[in-house]
Formats: structure tokens, sequence, C-alpha cells
């Protein structure tokens, strides 16, 4: 078969990329599968990142037919582009169909839940569903404000029971998808979160930045916390922010934190201000987007890496901490604990203290860091055997032979 495989996100968007890139180069790299792959992208920003990874990619572009491709769902759409089609429009309505027409495809992988399955109406597709936020904390804005919550309900609810398949990260984020979804658990394949590219090569040994390095670029302190992820409030940087308050009342430690990421600089922007408020100007220490290469010494040079966030159910950070020997303390939440088991510690959301506490732990506790560091490496060990296009052959597999009943049986 032919497999068209989406990366539709730019690079410096956060982890939904890391993810997709993790994913597509699985598939698309040579002898990965017995299937040809063909990779899709609009950005050739996301075209030259591909090409570093020897894959040469076709990009599309997004806007400008995307209505008239979603006009032909609708009935009275659909009835008027049919009548155009027998006059011989044959791409209207269905540019792209036409597109993976014109490359030969016969089944599409889709690294995220957005406009390309929205669009398609004569190929079949395997769909990625990274969270559901939107309906698990519909309380924060990013989730609900100007739209969003109706807008991403209308994709999934029209797009995963047309799917052949639904990708979801985690066991916990299946049971969600059936759940809210009515999508046949059979049809759902857990495909584990991995750390990004970067980092695995980083901890394989080809180690290009050094944490003396970037301790000297971005000047930073003997000991700190790390947080890698973008600005959004739930992401809950404010929290860390009273836990080091908490840190120094309960325990007299001063403990430094390091940000880097993107995201909306209004919300960066209040992180900062209730910094200052704070008196921590001197302890906190924001890097914006920073080099690649870069971030796994980051992870290597920190006292532990704290991931504080409300949603998920899972998330790509504590992986890479794990996998390069960085303590990881993460929300209390039960997709974060389903995640990462014994191989971290988890803060209670609702209490800065508890936080604080497990802060003083690592910095106090050899014995528990240990035993914390020794799960981890367990874990690490687990996550490097995951093999994206081994779990996803069986579904090729059926669908291929499904296939032939309506294809032009080929000589054996």
């Amino acid at each position: 078969m032919r497999i068209a495989v989406f990366l539709e996100c730019q690079p410096n968007s956060g982890g939904g990329f890391v993810q997709a890139l993790s994913t597509v180069v699985a598939l698309a790299s040579a002898g990965a599968m017995d299937h040809a792959v063909v990779v899709f992208t609009p950005f050739e920003a996301t075209c030259q990142v591909l090409l570093q990874h020897g894959i040469k990619s076709v990009v599309f572009k997004r806007r400008g037919l995307r209505l008239l491709d979603r006009l032909s769902s609708t009935v009275a759409g659909g009835a008027i582009l049919r009548r155009l089609l027998r006059l011989g429009f044959s791409r209207l309505g269905r540019h792209m169909d036409a597109l993976l027409d014109d490359h030969h495809i016969d089944l599409v992988v889709l690294s995220e839940c957005g406009e390309v399955a929205m669009r398609l109406s004569d190929h079949h597709f395997i769909v990625t569903v990274w969270d559901l936020d939107h309906r698990d904390f519909p309380e924060f804005p990013e989730k609900y404000a100007d739209r969003v919550f109706e807008r991403r309900e209308n994709v999934h609810q029209v797009t995963l029971i047309r799917a052949l398949a639904v990708i979801a990260n985690s066991a916990s984020g299946a049971r969600r998808i059936a759940e809210l979804y009515h999508v046949d658990p059979r049809r759902i394949v857990v495909l584990p979160f991995l750390p990004s590219l970067t980092v695995r090569r980083h901890a394989a040994g080809d180690r290009r930045v050094t944490g003396a390095m970037v301790r000297r670029k971005h000047e930073l302190p003997g000991k700190y916390l790390f947080y890698p992820a973008y600005f959004s409030y739930h992401k809950n940087h404010l929290y860390i922010l009273d836990a080091l308050i908490e840190l120094e009342r309960r325990h007299g430690i001063v403990l430094h934190a390091v940000f880097c990421g993107g995201g909306d600089p209004g919300d960066q922007t209040i992180v900062e201000l209730q910094t200052q408020a704070l008196g921590l100007t001197e302890r906190v220490h924001f890097l914006g987007l920073v080099d690649d290469d870069e971030v796994p010494p980051l992870y290597e040079e920190a006292l532990c890496m704290v991931m504080p966030t409300y949603c998920g159910p899972t998330n790509i950070p504590p992986l890479e901490a794990v996998t390069l020997g960085c303590p990881v303390i993460y929300s209390d939440l039960p997709g974060c604990r389903e995640q990462m088991g014994e191989a971290a510690l988890y803060c209670d959301l609702a209490s800065p203290a508890s936080l604080a506490d497990l802060l003083a732990t690592v910095l106090q506790d050899p014995a528990q860091t240990d035993r914390l560091r020794a799960a981890a490496a367990k874990l690490a060990a687990e996550i490097a055997q995951i093999d994206y296009a081994q779990l996803l052959t069986p579904v090729f597999g059926k669908y291929e032979y499904i296939q032939r009943r309506w294809t032009w049986p080929k000589a054996p």
C-alpha cells in the first residue's frame, strides 16, 4: 500500500510537533515498514525539518480550497458539488482527496485531529487524539473561550466515528475516547508518547551541547528546578512560584526555577508579573524558546523536572527527564500516575506546600532520590523499546486485506 502521513503543525509549536515528528520519522524511515510512505505538510519550515531527517515531503496549500472541501460534507453543498463533478469539475469540493489520488494513496495517517480529517471524503484515515482537555478541564479560558470548546467538539464528533482507527497516547486516553465519543475500543490503538528525537539522540551519546555550555549561555544558577512547557494557564506555572515561597518558609531552602518554551505572550506576562509581585525576580529565569540541542543538558543540569500541569492525560517532558536521569515531580492525577508509575513523585495541585515538601525531599533525602532514579531507569528502558511502525502494522495489514475486496486482484 501507499500510506500518506500528515504533519500539520510547525516547528516550535510545542509538544504536538515533537510527537508528530516522532511518529512521522518512525513510519517514514527507510525499512520501517513494507508499505510506501508519502509525507504531507502545509508548512515549508516543517518540510525543512523533515529533510534534516532524510525525509522528503509534499507541501500542500492549507488555505483557499478547504472551505469547498468542507462544504461537500453538507447535504446542500454535497448535492451541488456532485452535479458539478458530473460536469467534469473532478477536483471541486474534493481537493484534498484529489491530491491524495495524484500520489496514489491508499490510506491516510493523521498526526492530529484537525482540518485534514474534516476535508477527506474518499480516503480512509487513522486519526490521532492528543488529549481531551476541553472536556476534562473546561474551566481554563484556552479550552473554552472564543468558541474553542465548540470548534474542538465539532471536529471530534465528526471525525472520530469516521476514522478507520484512532490513535491515543495512553490507556486512560483510550478509555476517555471510547466513553465520550462512542468509538469501538477495538479501533483504538495506543501509541505512548516518546521523548523528542533530540533527547533520544543525546541520550544515545550524540551530545552537541554540554551542560557547561548552557550554564554559561543562560547564566544558570547552581541548583534549579526545570519546567520546559509553553506558557498557558493550564500549564500552571504560577503554582511553582507559590511553591518556591513555601519551600523557603517551611524548609528554609532558597531554590531557583528555570522556564523555557513559547506560548501566548500574554500568558507569560502574567507569570512574569506574579514573579515580581512575590519578589522572585532574581530566582526565576525565563529562557524563552531555546535551541533543541540545549534542552537535554538543561534537564541533566537540573535538580529535578517539575510539571504541575492540569492537562494530559500524559505528557512528553517527564519521559524526556527519565531518559536523561533527571528526577521528576508530576501532577497527582490518574493519567499522570498511569504514565510514570514509581518513576516520579506526585504533587497535590490544590496545595503548593505539597510541591515544596517534595522539592525538599529531592534535596535532602538521597535514598529516596536513588529509588526514584532506579525506577526512572527501568521506565526509560521500556520506552526505548516502543516501535510505532510495529504497533501500527496490524492496522495497516487488516485494511490492506479488506481493500482487496474492491481492488483488482494482483498476481500472487
